[in-house]
C-alpha cells in the first residue's frame, strides 16, 4: 500500500481542487501533517528516505480516521548532517513555527478540529513537542505528534539485527520500509553494515559531536539485513501504535 496509489486521492490535499478540498474538510474535520528530512542515508537510500516513510505513514493513518493528508514538508532539523553534500536544513525554532502557522491557517480556513503530524526524521521532534504544547493556549484544536511511535518494540519483535544505541538511520528498519514504500529507490547492492564504535559514539548523546563524525558510510546499523515482508508488518504496527493513542484520548474526526 503506497501513498501514490488511486485510493489516497480522496485524502491528498495536493491533488484536490477548492471544492474538493473544502467537502474534505467539512467531511473528515482532521488533518495529518507529514514532515521529512533532507539528508543522507547511506550508500543505498535516497536524501528524501524520511519524506516518503512519513508521508506512506500519513495516508495509512488518514485511511484508518479520516483525514485531509497535506502537502509534506521535506527540509528539518538535520544539523547533525550539516558538512554531507545535500543536507538542507531548518532550525528547531522555524520548524516549530511553520507547524503551529500550518494549525492556525488550517483551523481559520477549514475548520480544522484535530491536526496531527507525522515526522520521519527523529531530529524533528523537540520542534514538535513544543510547538503542540504551545498550541494548546493559542487554538481549540486537538493536536498529536508521532515519530515512528512504538519503533522499539516493533524491532525487537521482527527485526533480525540490533539498533545502533537505540537509534535507526538507513539501518535495517529504514530500509526495509522503504522496500514496501519505494522499492525503485533502494539499491540492495550498496547496502552496509556499519555500527559505529568510535571513541566518539558515547559522546554523540552528551556534546556536540554529530553522526557524521562517527559513520564512514552514514549506515548505523546493518542495512544488509533489509526484507520488504517485515518492513510492512512494522509499517501496520506503527499505525496501529498511533490508532490506540487517538483512540485512548478519544478518536474523532
Amino acid at each position: 500500500m503506497r501513498a501514490g496509489a488511486d485510493w489516497t486521492r480522496q485524502y491528498d490535499l495536493e491533488r484536490m481542487n477548492r471544492h474538493e478540498a473544502a467537502e474534505a474538510f467539512a467531511r473528515y474535520k482532521t488533518a495529518i501533517f507529514p514532515i521529512g528530512a533532507t539528508e543522507q542515508h547511506g550508500p543505498h537510500l535516497p536524501l528524501g528516505t524520511d519524506n516518503f516513510l512519513a508521508r506512506e505513514l500519513a495516508f495509512r493513518l488518514a485511511r484508518r480516521v479520516g483525514a485531509v493528508v497535506l502537502p509534506t514538508l521535506p527540509i528539518g532539523y538535520s544539523w547533525v548532517w550539516r558538512d554531507i553534500p545535500g543536507t538542507v536544513i531548518i532550525d528547531q525554532e522555524l520548524l516549530k513555527r511553520i507547524i503551529k502557522n500550518v494549525v492556525h491557517s488550517l483551523f481559520r480556513s477549514s475548520g480544522i478540529e484535530r491536526f496531527i503530524v507525522i515526522s520521519g526524521h527523529g531530529a524533528n521532534s523537540s520542534a514538535m513537542k513544543y510547538a503542540v504544547r504551545e498550541l494548546v493556549d493559542e487554538c481549540p484544536v486537538l493536536c498529536y505528534r508521532f515519530t515512528y511511535p512504538g519503533v522499539t518494540e516493533t524491532a525487537a519483535r521482527h527485526a533480525r539485527t540490533p539498533m545502533w544505541e537505540g537509534m535507526l538511520h538507513a539501518c535495517e528498519l529504514e530500509t526495509s520500509w522503504m522496500l514496501v514504500v519505494r522499492p525503485d529507490l533502494v539499491e540492495m547492492s550498496k547496502a552496509v553494515r556499519e555500527y559505529p564504535d568510535t571513541p566518539l559514539t558515547k559522546a554523540y548523546h552528551h556534546s556536540s559531536v554529530p553522526m557524521g563524525a562517527l559513520s564512514d558510510s552514514g549506515v548505523f546499523g546493518d542495512a544488509t539485513a533489509a526484507d520488504a515482508e517485515r518492513g510492512e508488518v512494522m509499517l501496520q504496527e506503527i499505525v496501529e501504535y498511533m490508532l490506540g493513542v487517538l483512540e485512548s484520548t478519544g478518536n474523532r474526526s
